[in-house]
Order: C-alpha cells, then structure tokens, then sequence
C-alpha cells in the first residue's frame, strides 16, 4: 500500500498539486522520483496488491489511490482506474510546468532538475560566484589525467581498470581512487575472466554533477574529445601538468580516446 501521510488530497486540481510537488522537491535532501510522487500522493493504478485480491468471501479488494477499496463491479474498477490515471496525467503535467516556470524564466536563481536519478532543484551556474563566496563552496575541478578516466568509463562501462590503462597508456590507480572518493564511479561487481578485476560504472551522481537526463544525454565522443583537448574551456579545472603521469593536460599518446 503507497505510504501517503497527506492530510489534504492535493490531486483534486492542477491548482492545488503544482504548488505541492514544488514545496516537496524542495524541501527534500535528495532528488524526489515521480514514482515517489505518485506513492506520496496516493495516486494507484487499480492492480491487486501482495496480499491478494479476494477477501471476505467473494468480495474484491484492490488497492485504489493508496487504500484498500471494495470493487462491487468491473465499471466501478475502470471509474477508479481512470479517476487515478487522471490524477498521475495532473502530477507530471504540474512537473512540466514547474520545470518550465523556473528554468525558462529569468526571474529565479534555480532551475528544475529532472533525470533518472529524479527531481531536484538546483542553483544555475550564473550565481556560483555569490554562493561560493558566502557558503565558501568550491567546484569540482578535473586534472586533465581525470576527466580523461571519467569520460572513458562514462563510455565504455562497464570497464575494468586494465581496459582504462589500455586506452591512455598510463597506469589509472590513482585517477580511479580519486573518481571513486568523489562519488562520480562506482565499482560494479568483477568481471568473469582470469583475475576477476573489479570493474566500473558511473553514478547517479555522475548524472547529477553533469546534469544530464540520463546516459544517452552524453555528449558525442567528438565532442568530448574537444572538451578534452580545450581544457577547461567547458568549465572544468585541468592541472598544467599531471601527478599521475607528467604529461601535459593527461593527453592520451594513441590519439583518439575511444577508438
């Protein structure tokens, strides 16, 4: 059954859901999934729960809008099924226009955040000056050698740390240790061969830090090369000179990254 604690049936109307769902996201210390919405607000699809449809002799019980409800007759079922799938049409259409207020217009400092990971708000990039100087924040700043390492494992994973070494031609521990501290890859089990070295995959974090929709938003391998070789022309800190491997802005010597 949905874990609502809603005193107030705020899907009744767009009016009432919009400023809701805007008050929830924000107040969430993580992003908030429209699954998480829909179970929040009570909002079900008619489908029998885990503890069976048929109580109480022949009478049907199914889970409607977060609470049991006896089903006298199929028309009553499709009136509830449709009652709340109207409901959920009102939540994303409130998503949309919450996202729309705040990332179209110019008169917030914060955008809408929506991707696999879920929905969040988030200060835009114009304002960090001002928040990095009175919350003394600092930016997430890449060495050549790490963005290098984060973009071959955003798309080759998931990839072992051998494959990684293969594709720079220098040793990656120490870039690997520093993506894994900061949360932006993750060791995704090992894979099936001699050895079983562990391998990687990026975060939901990843996808957060990068603001994407999800994995297919990557930018194309052309394009990340140009990041690469622009330096920190995208808005990334490259080093003059990696610790890692000496070599200038961590430049692979076989050329193309991803071939």
């Amino acid at each position: 059954m949905a874990n609502s604690v809603l005193l107030n049936d705020y899907t009744v109307d767009f009016e009432s859901i919009a400023p809701a769902i805007e008050a929830l996201i924000f107040a969430s210390e993580e992003p908030v999934s429209v699954e998480r919405l829909l179970e929040l607000f009570s909002v079900q699809d008619g489908r029998e729960n885990n503890s069976g449809g048929k109580e109480r002799g022949n009478a049907e019980y199914k889970n409607i809008r977060g609470r049991r409800v006896k089903i006298k007759n199929k028309a009553e079922e499709e009136r509830l099924k449709k009652e709340a799938k109207a409901k959920k049409e009102i939540i994303l259409k409130a998503i949309e226009f919450i996202k729309k207020e705040f990332n179209e217009k110019g008169s917030h400092g914060i955008y809408l955040s929506v991707n696999d990971n879920g929905i969040s708000f988030k200060t835009k990039p114009e304002y960090f000056d001002i928040i990095s100087g009175s919350l003394k924040v600092r930016p997430l700043k890449f060495t050549g050698p790490q963005l290098e390492t984060l973009s071959i494992i955003a798309y080759k994973q998931p990839v072992t740390k051998n494959e990684i070494d293969a594709i720079r031609g220098f040793d990656s521990g120490s870039t690997v240790k520093f993506l894994l501290e900061k949360n932006l890859v993750r060791v995704a089990g090992r894979k099936e061969i001699v050895g079983r070295p562990l391998i990687y995959k990026t975060t939901d974090y990843f996808i957060e830090v990068f603001n994407l929709k999800n994995l297919n938003d990557l930018p194309s391998v052309k394009e990340m090369e140009d990041v690469l070789k622009k330096g920190d022309s995208a808005g990334y800190g490259n080093a003059e000179k990696s610790e890692e491997t000496g070599e200038a802005n961590g430049g692979s010597p076989e050329g193309s990254l991803f071939e």
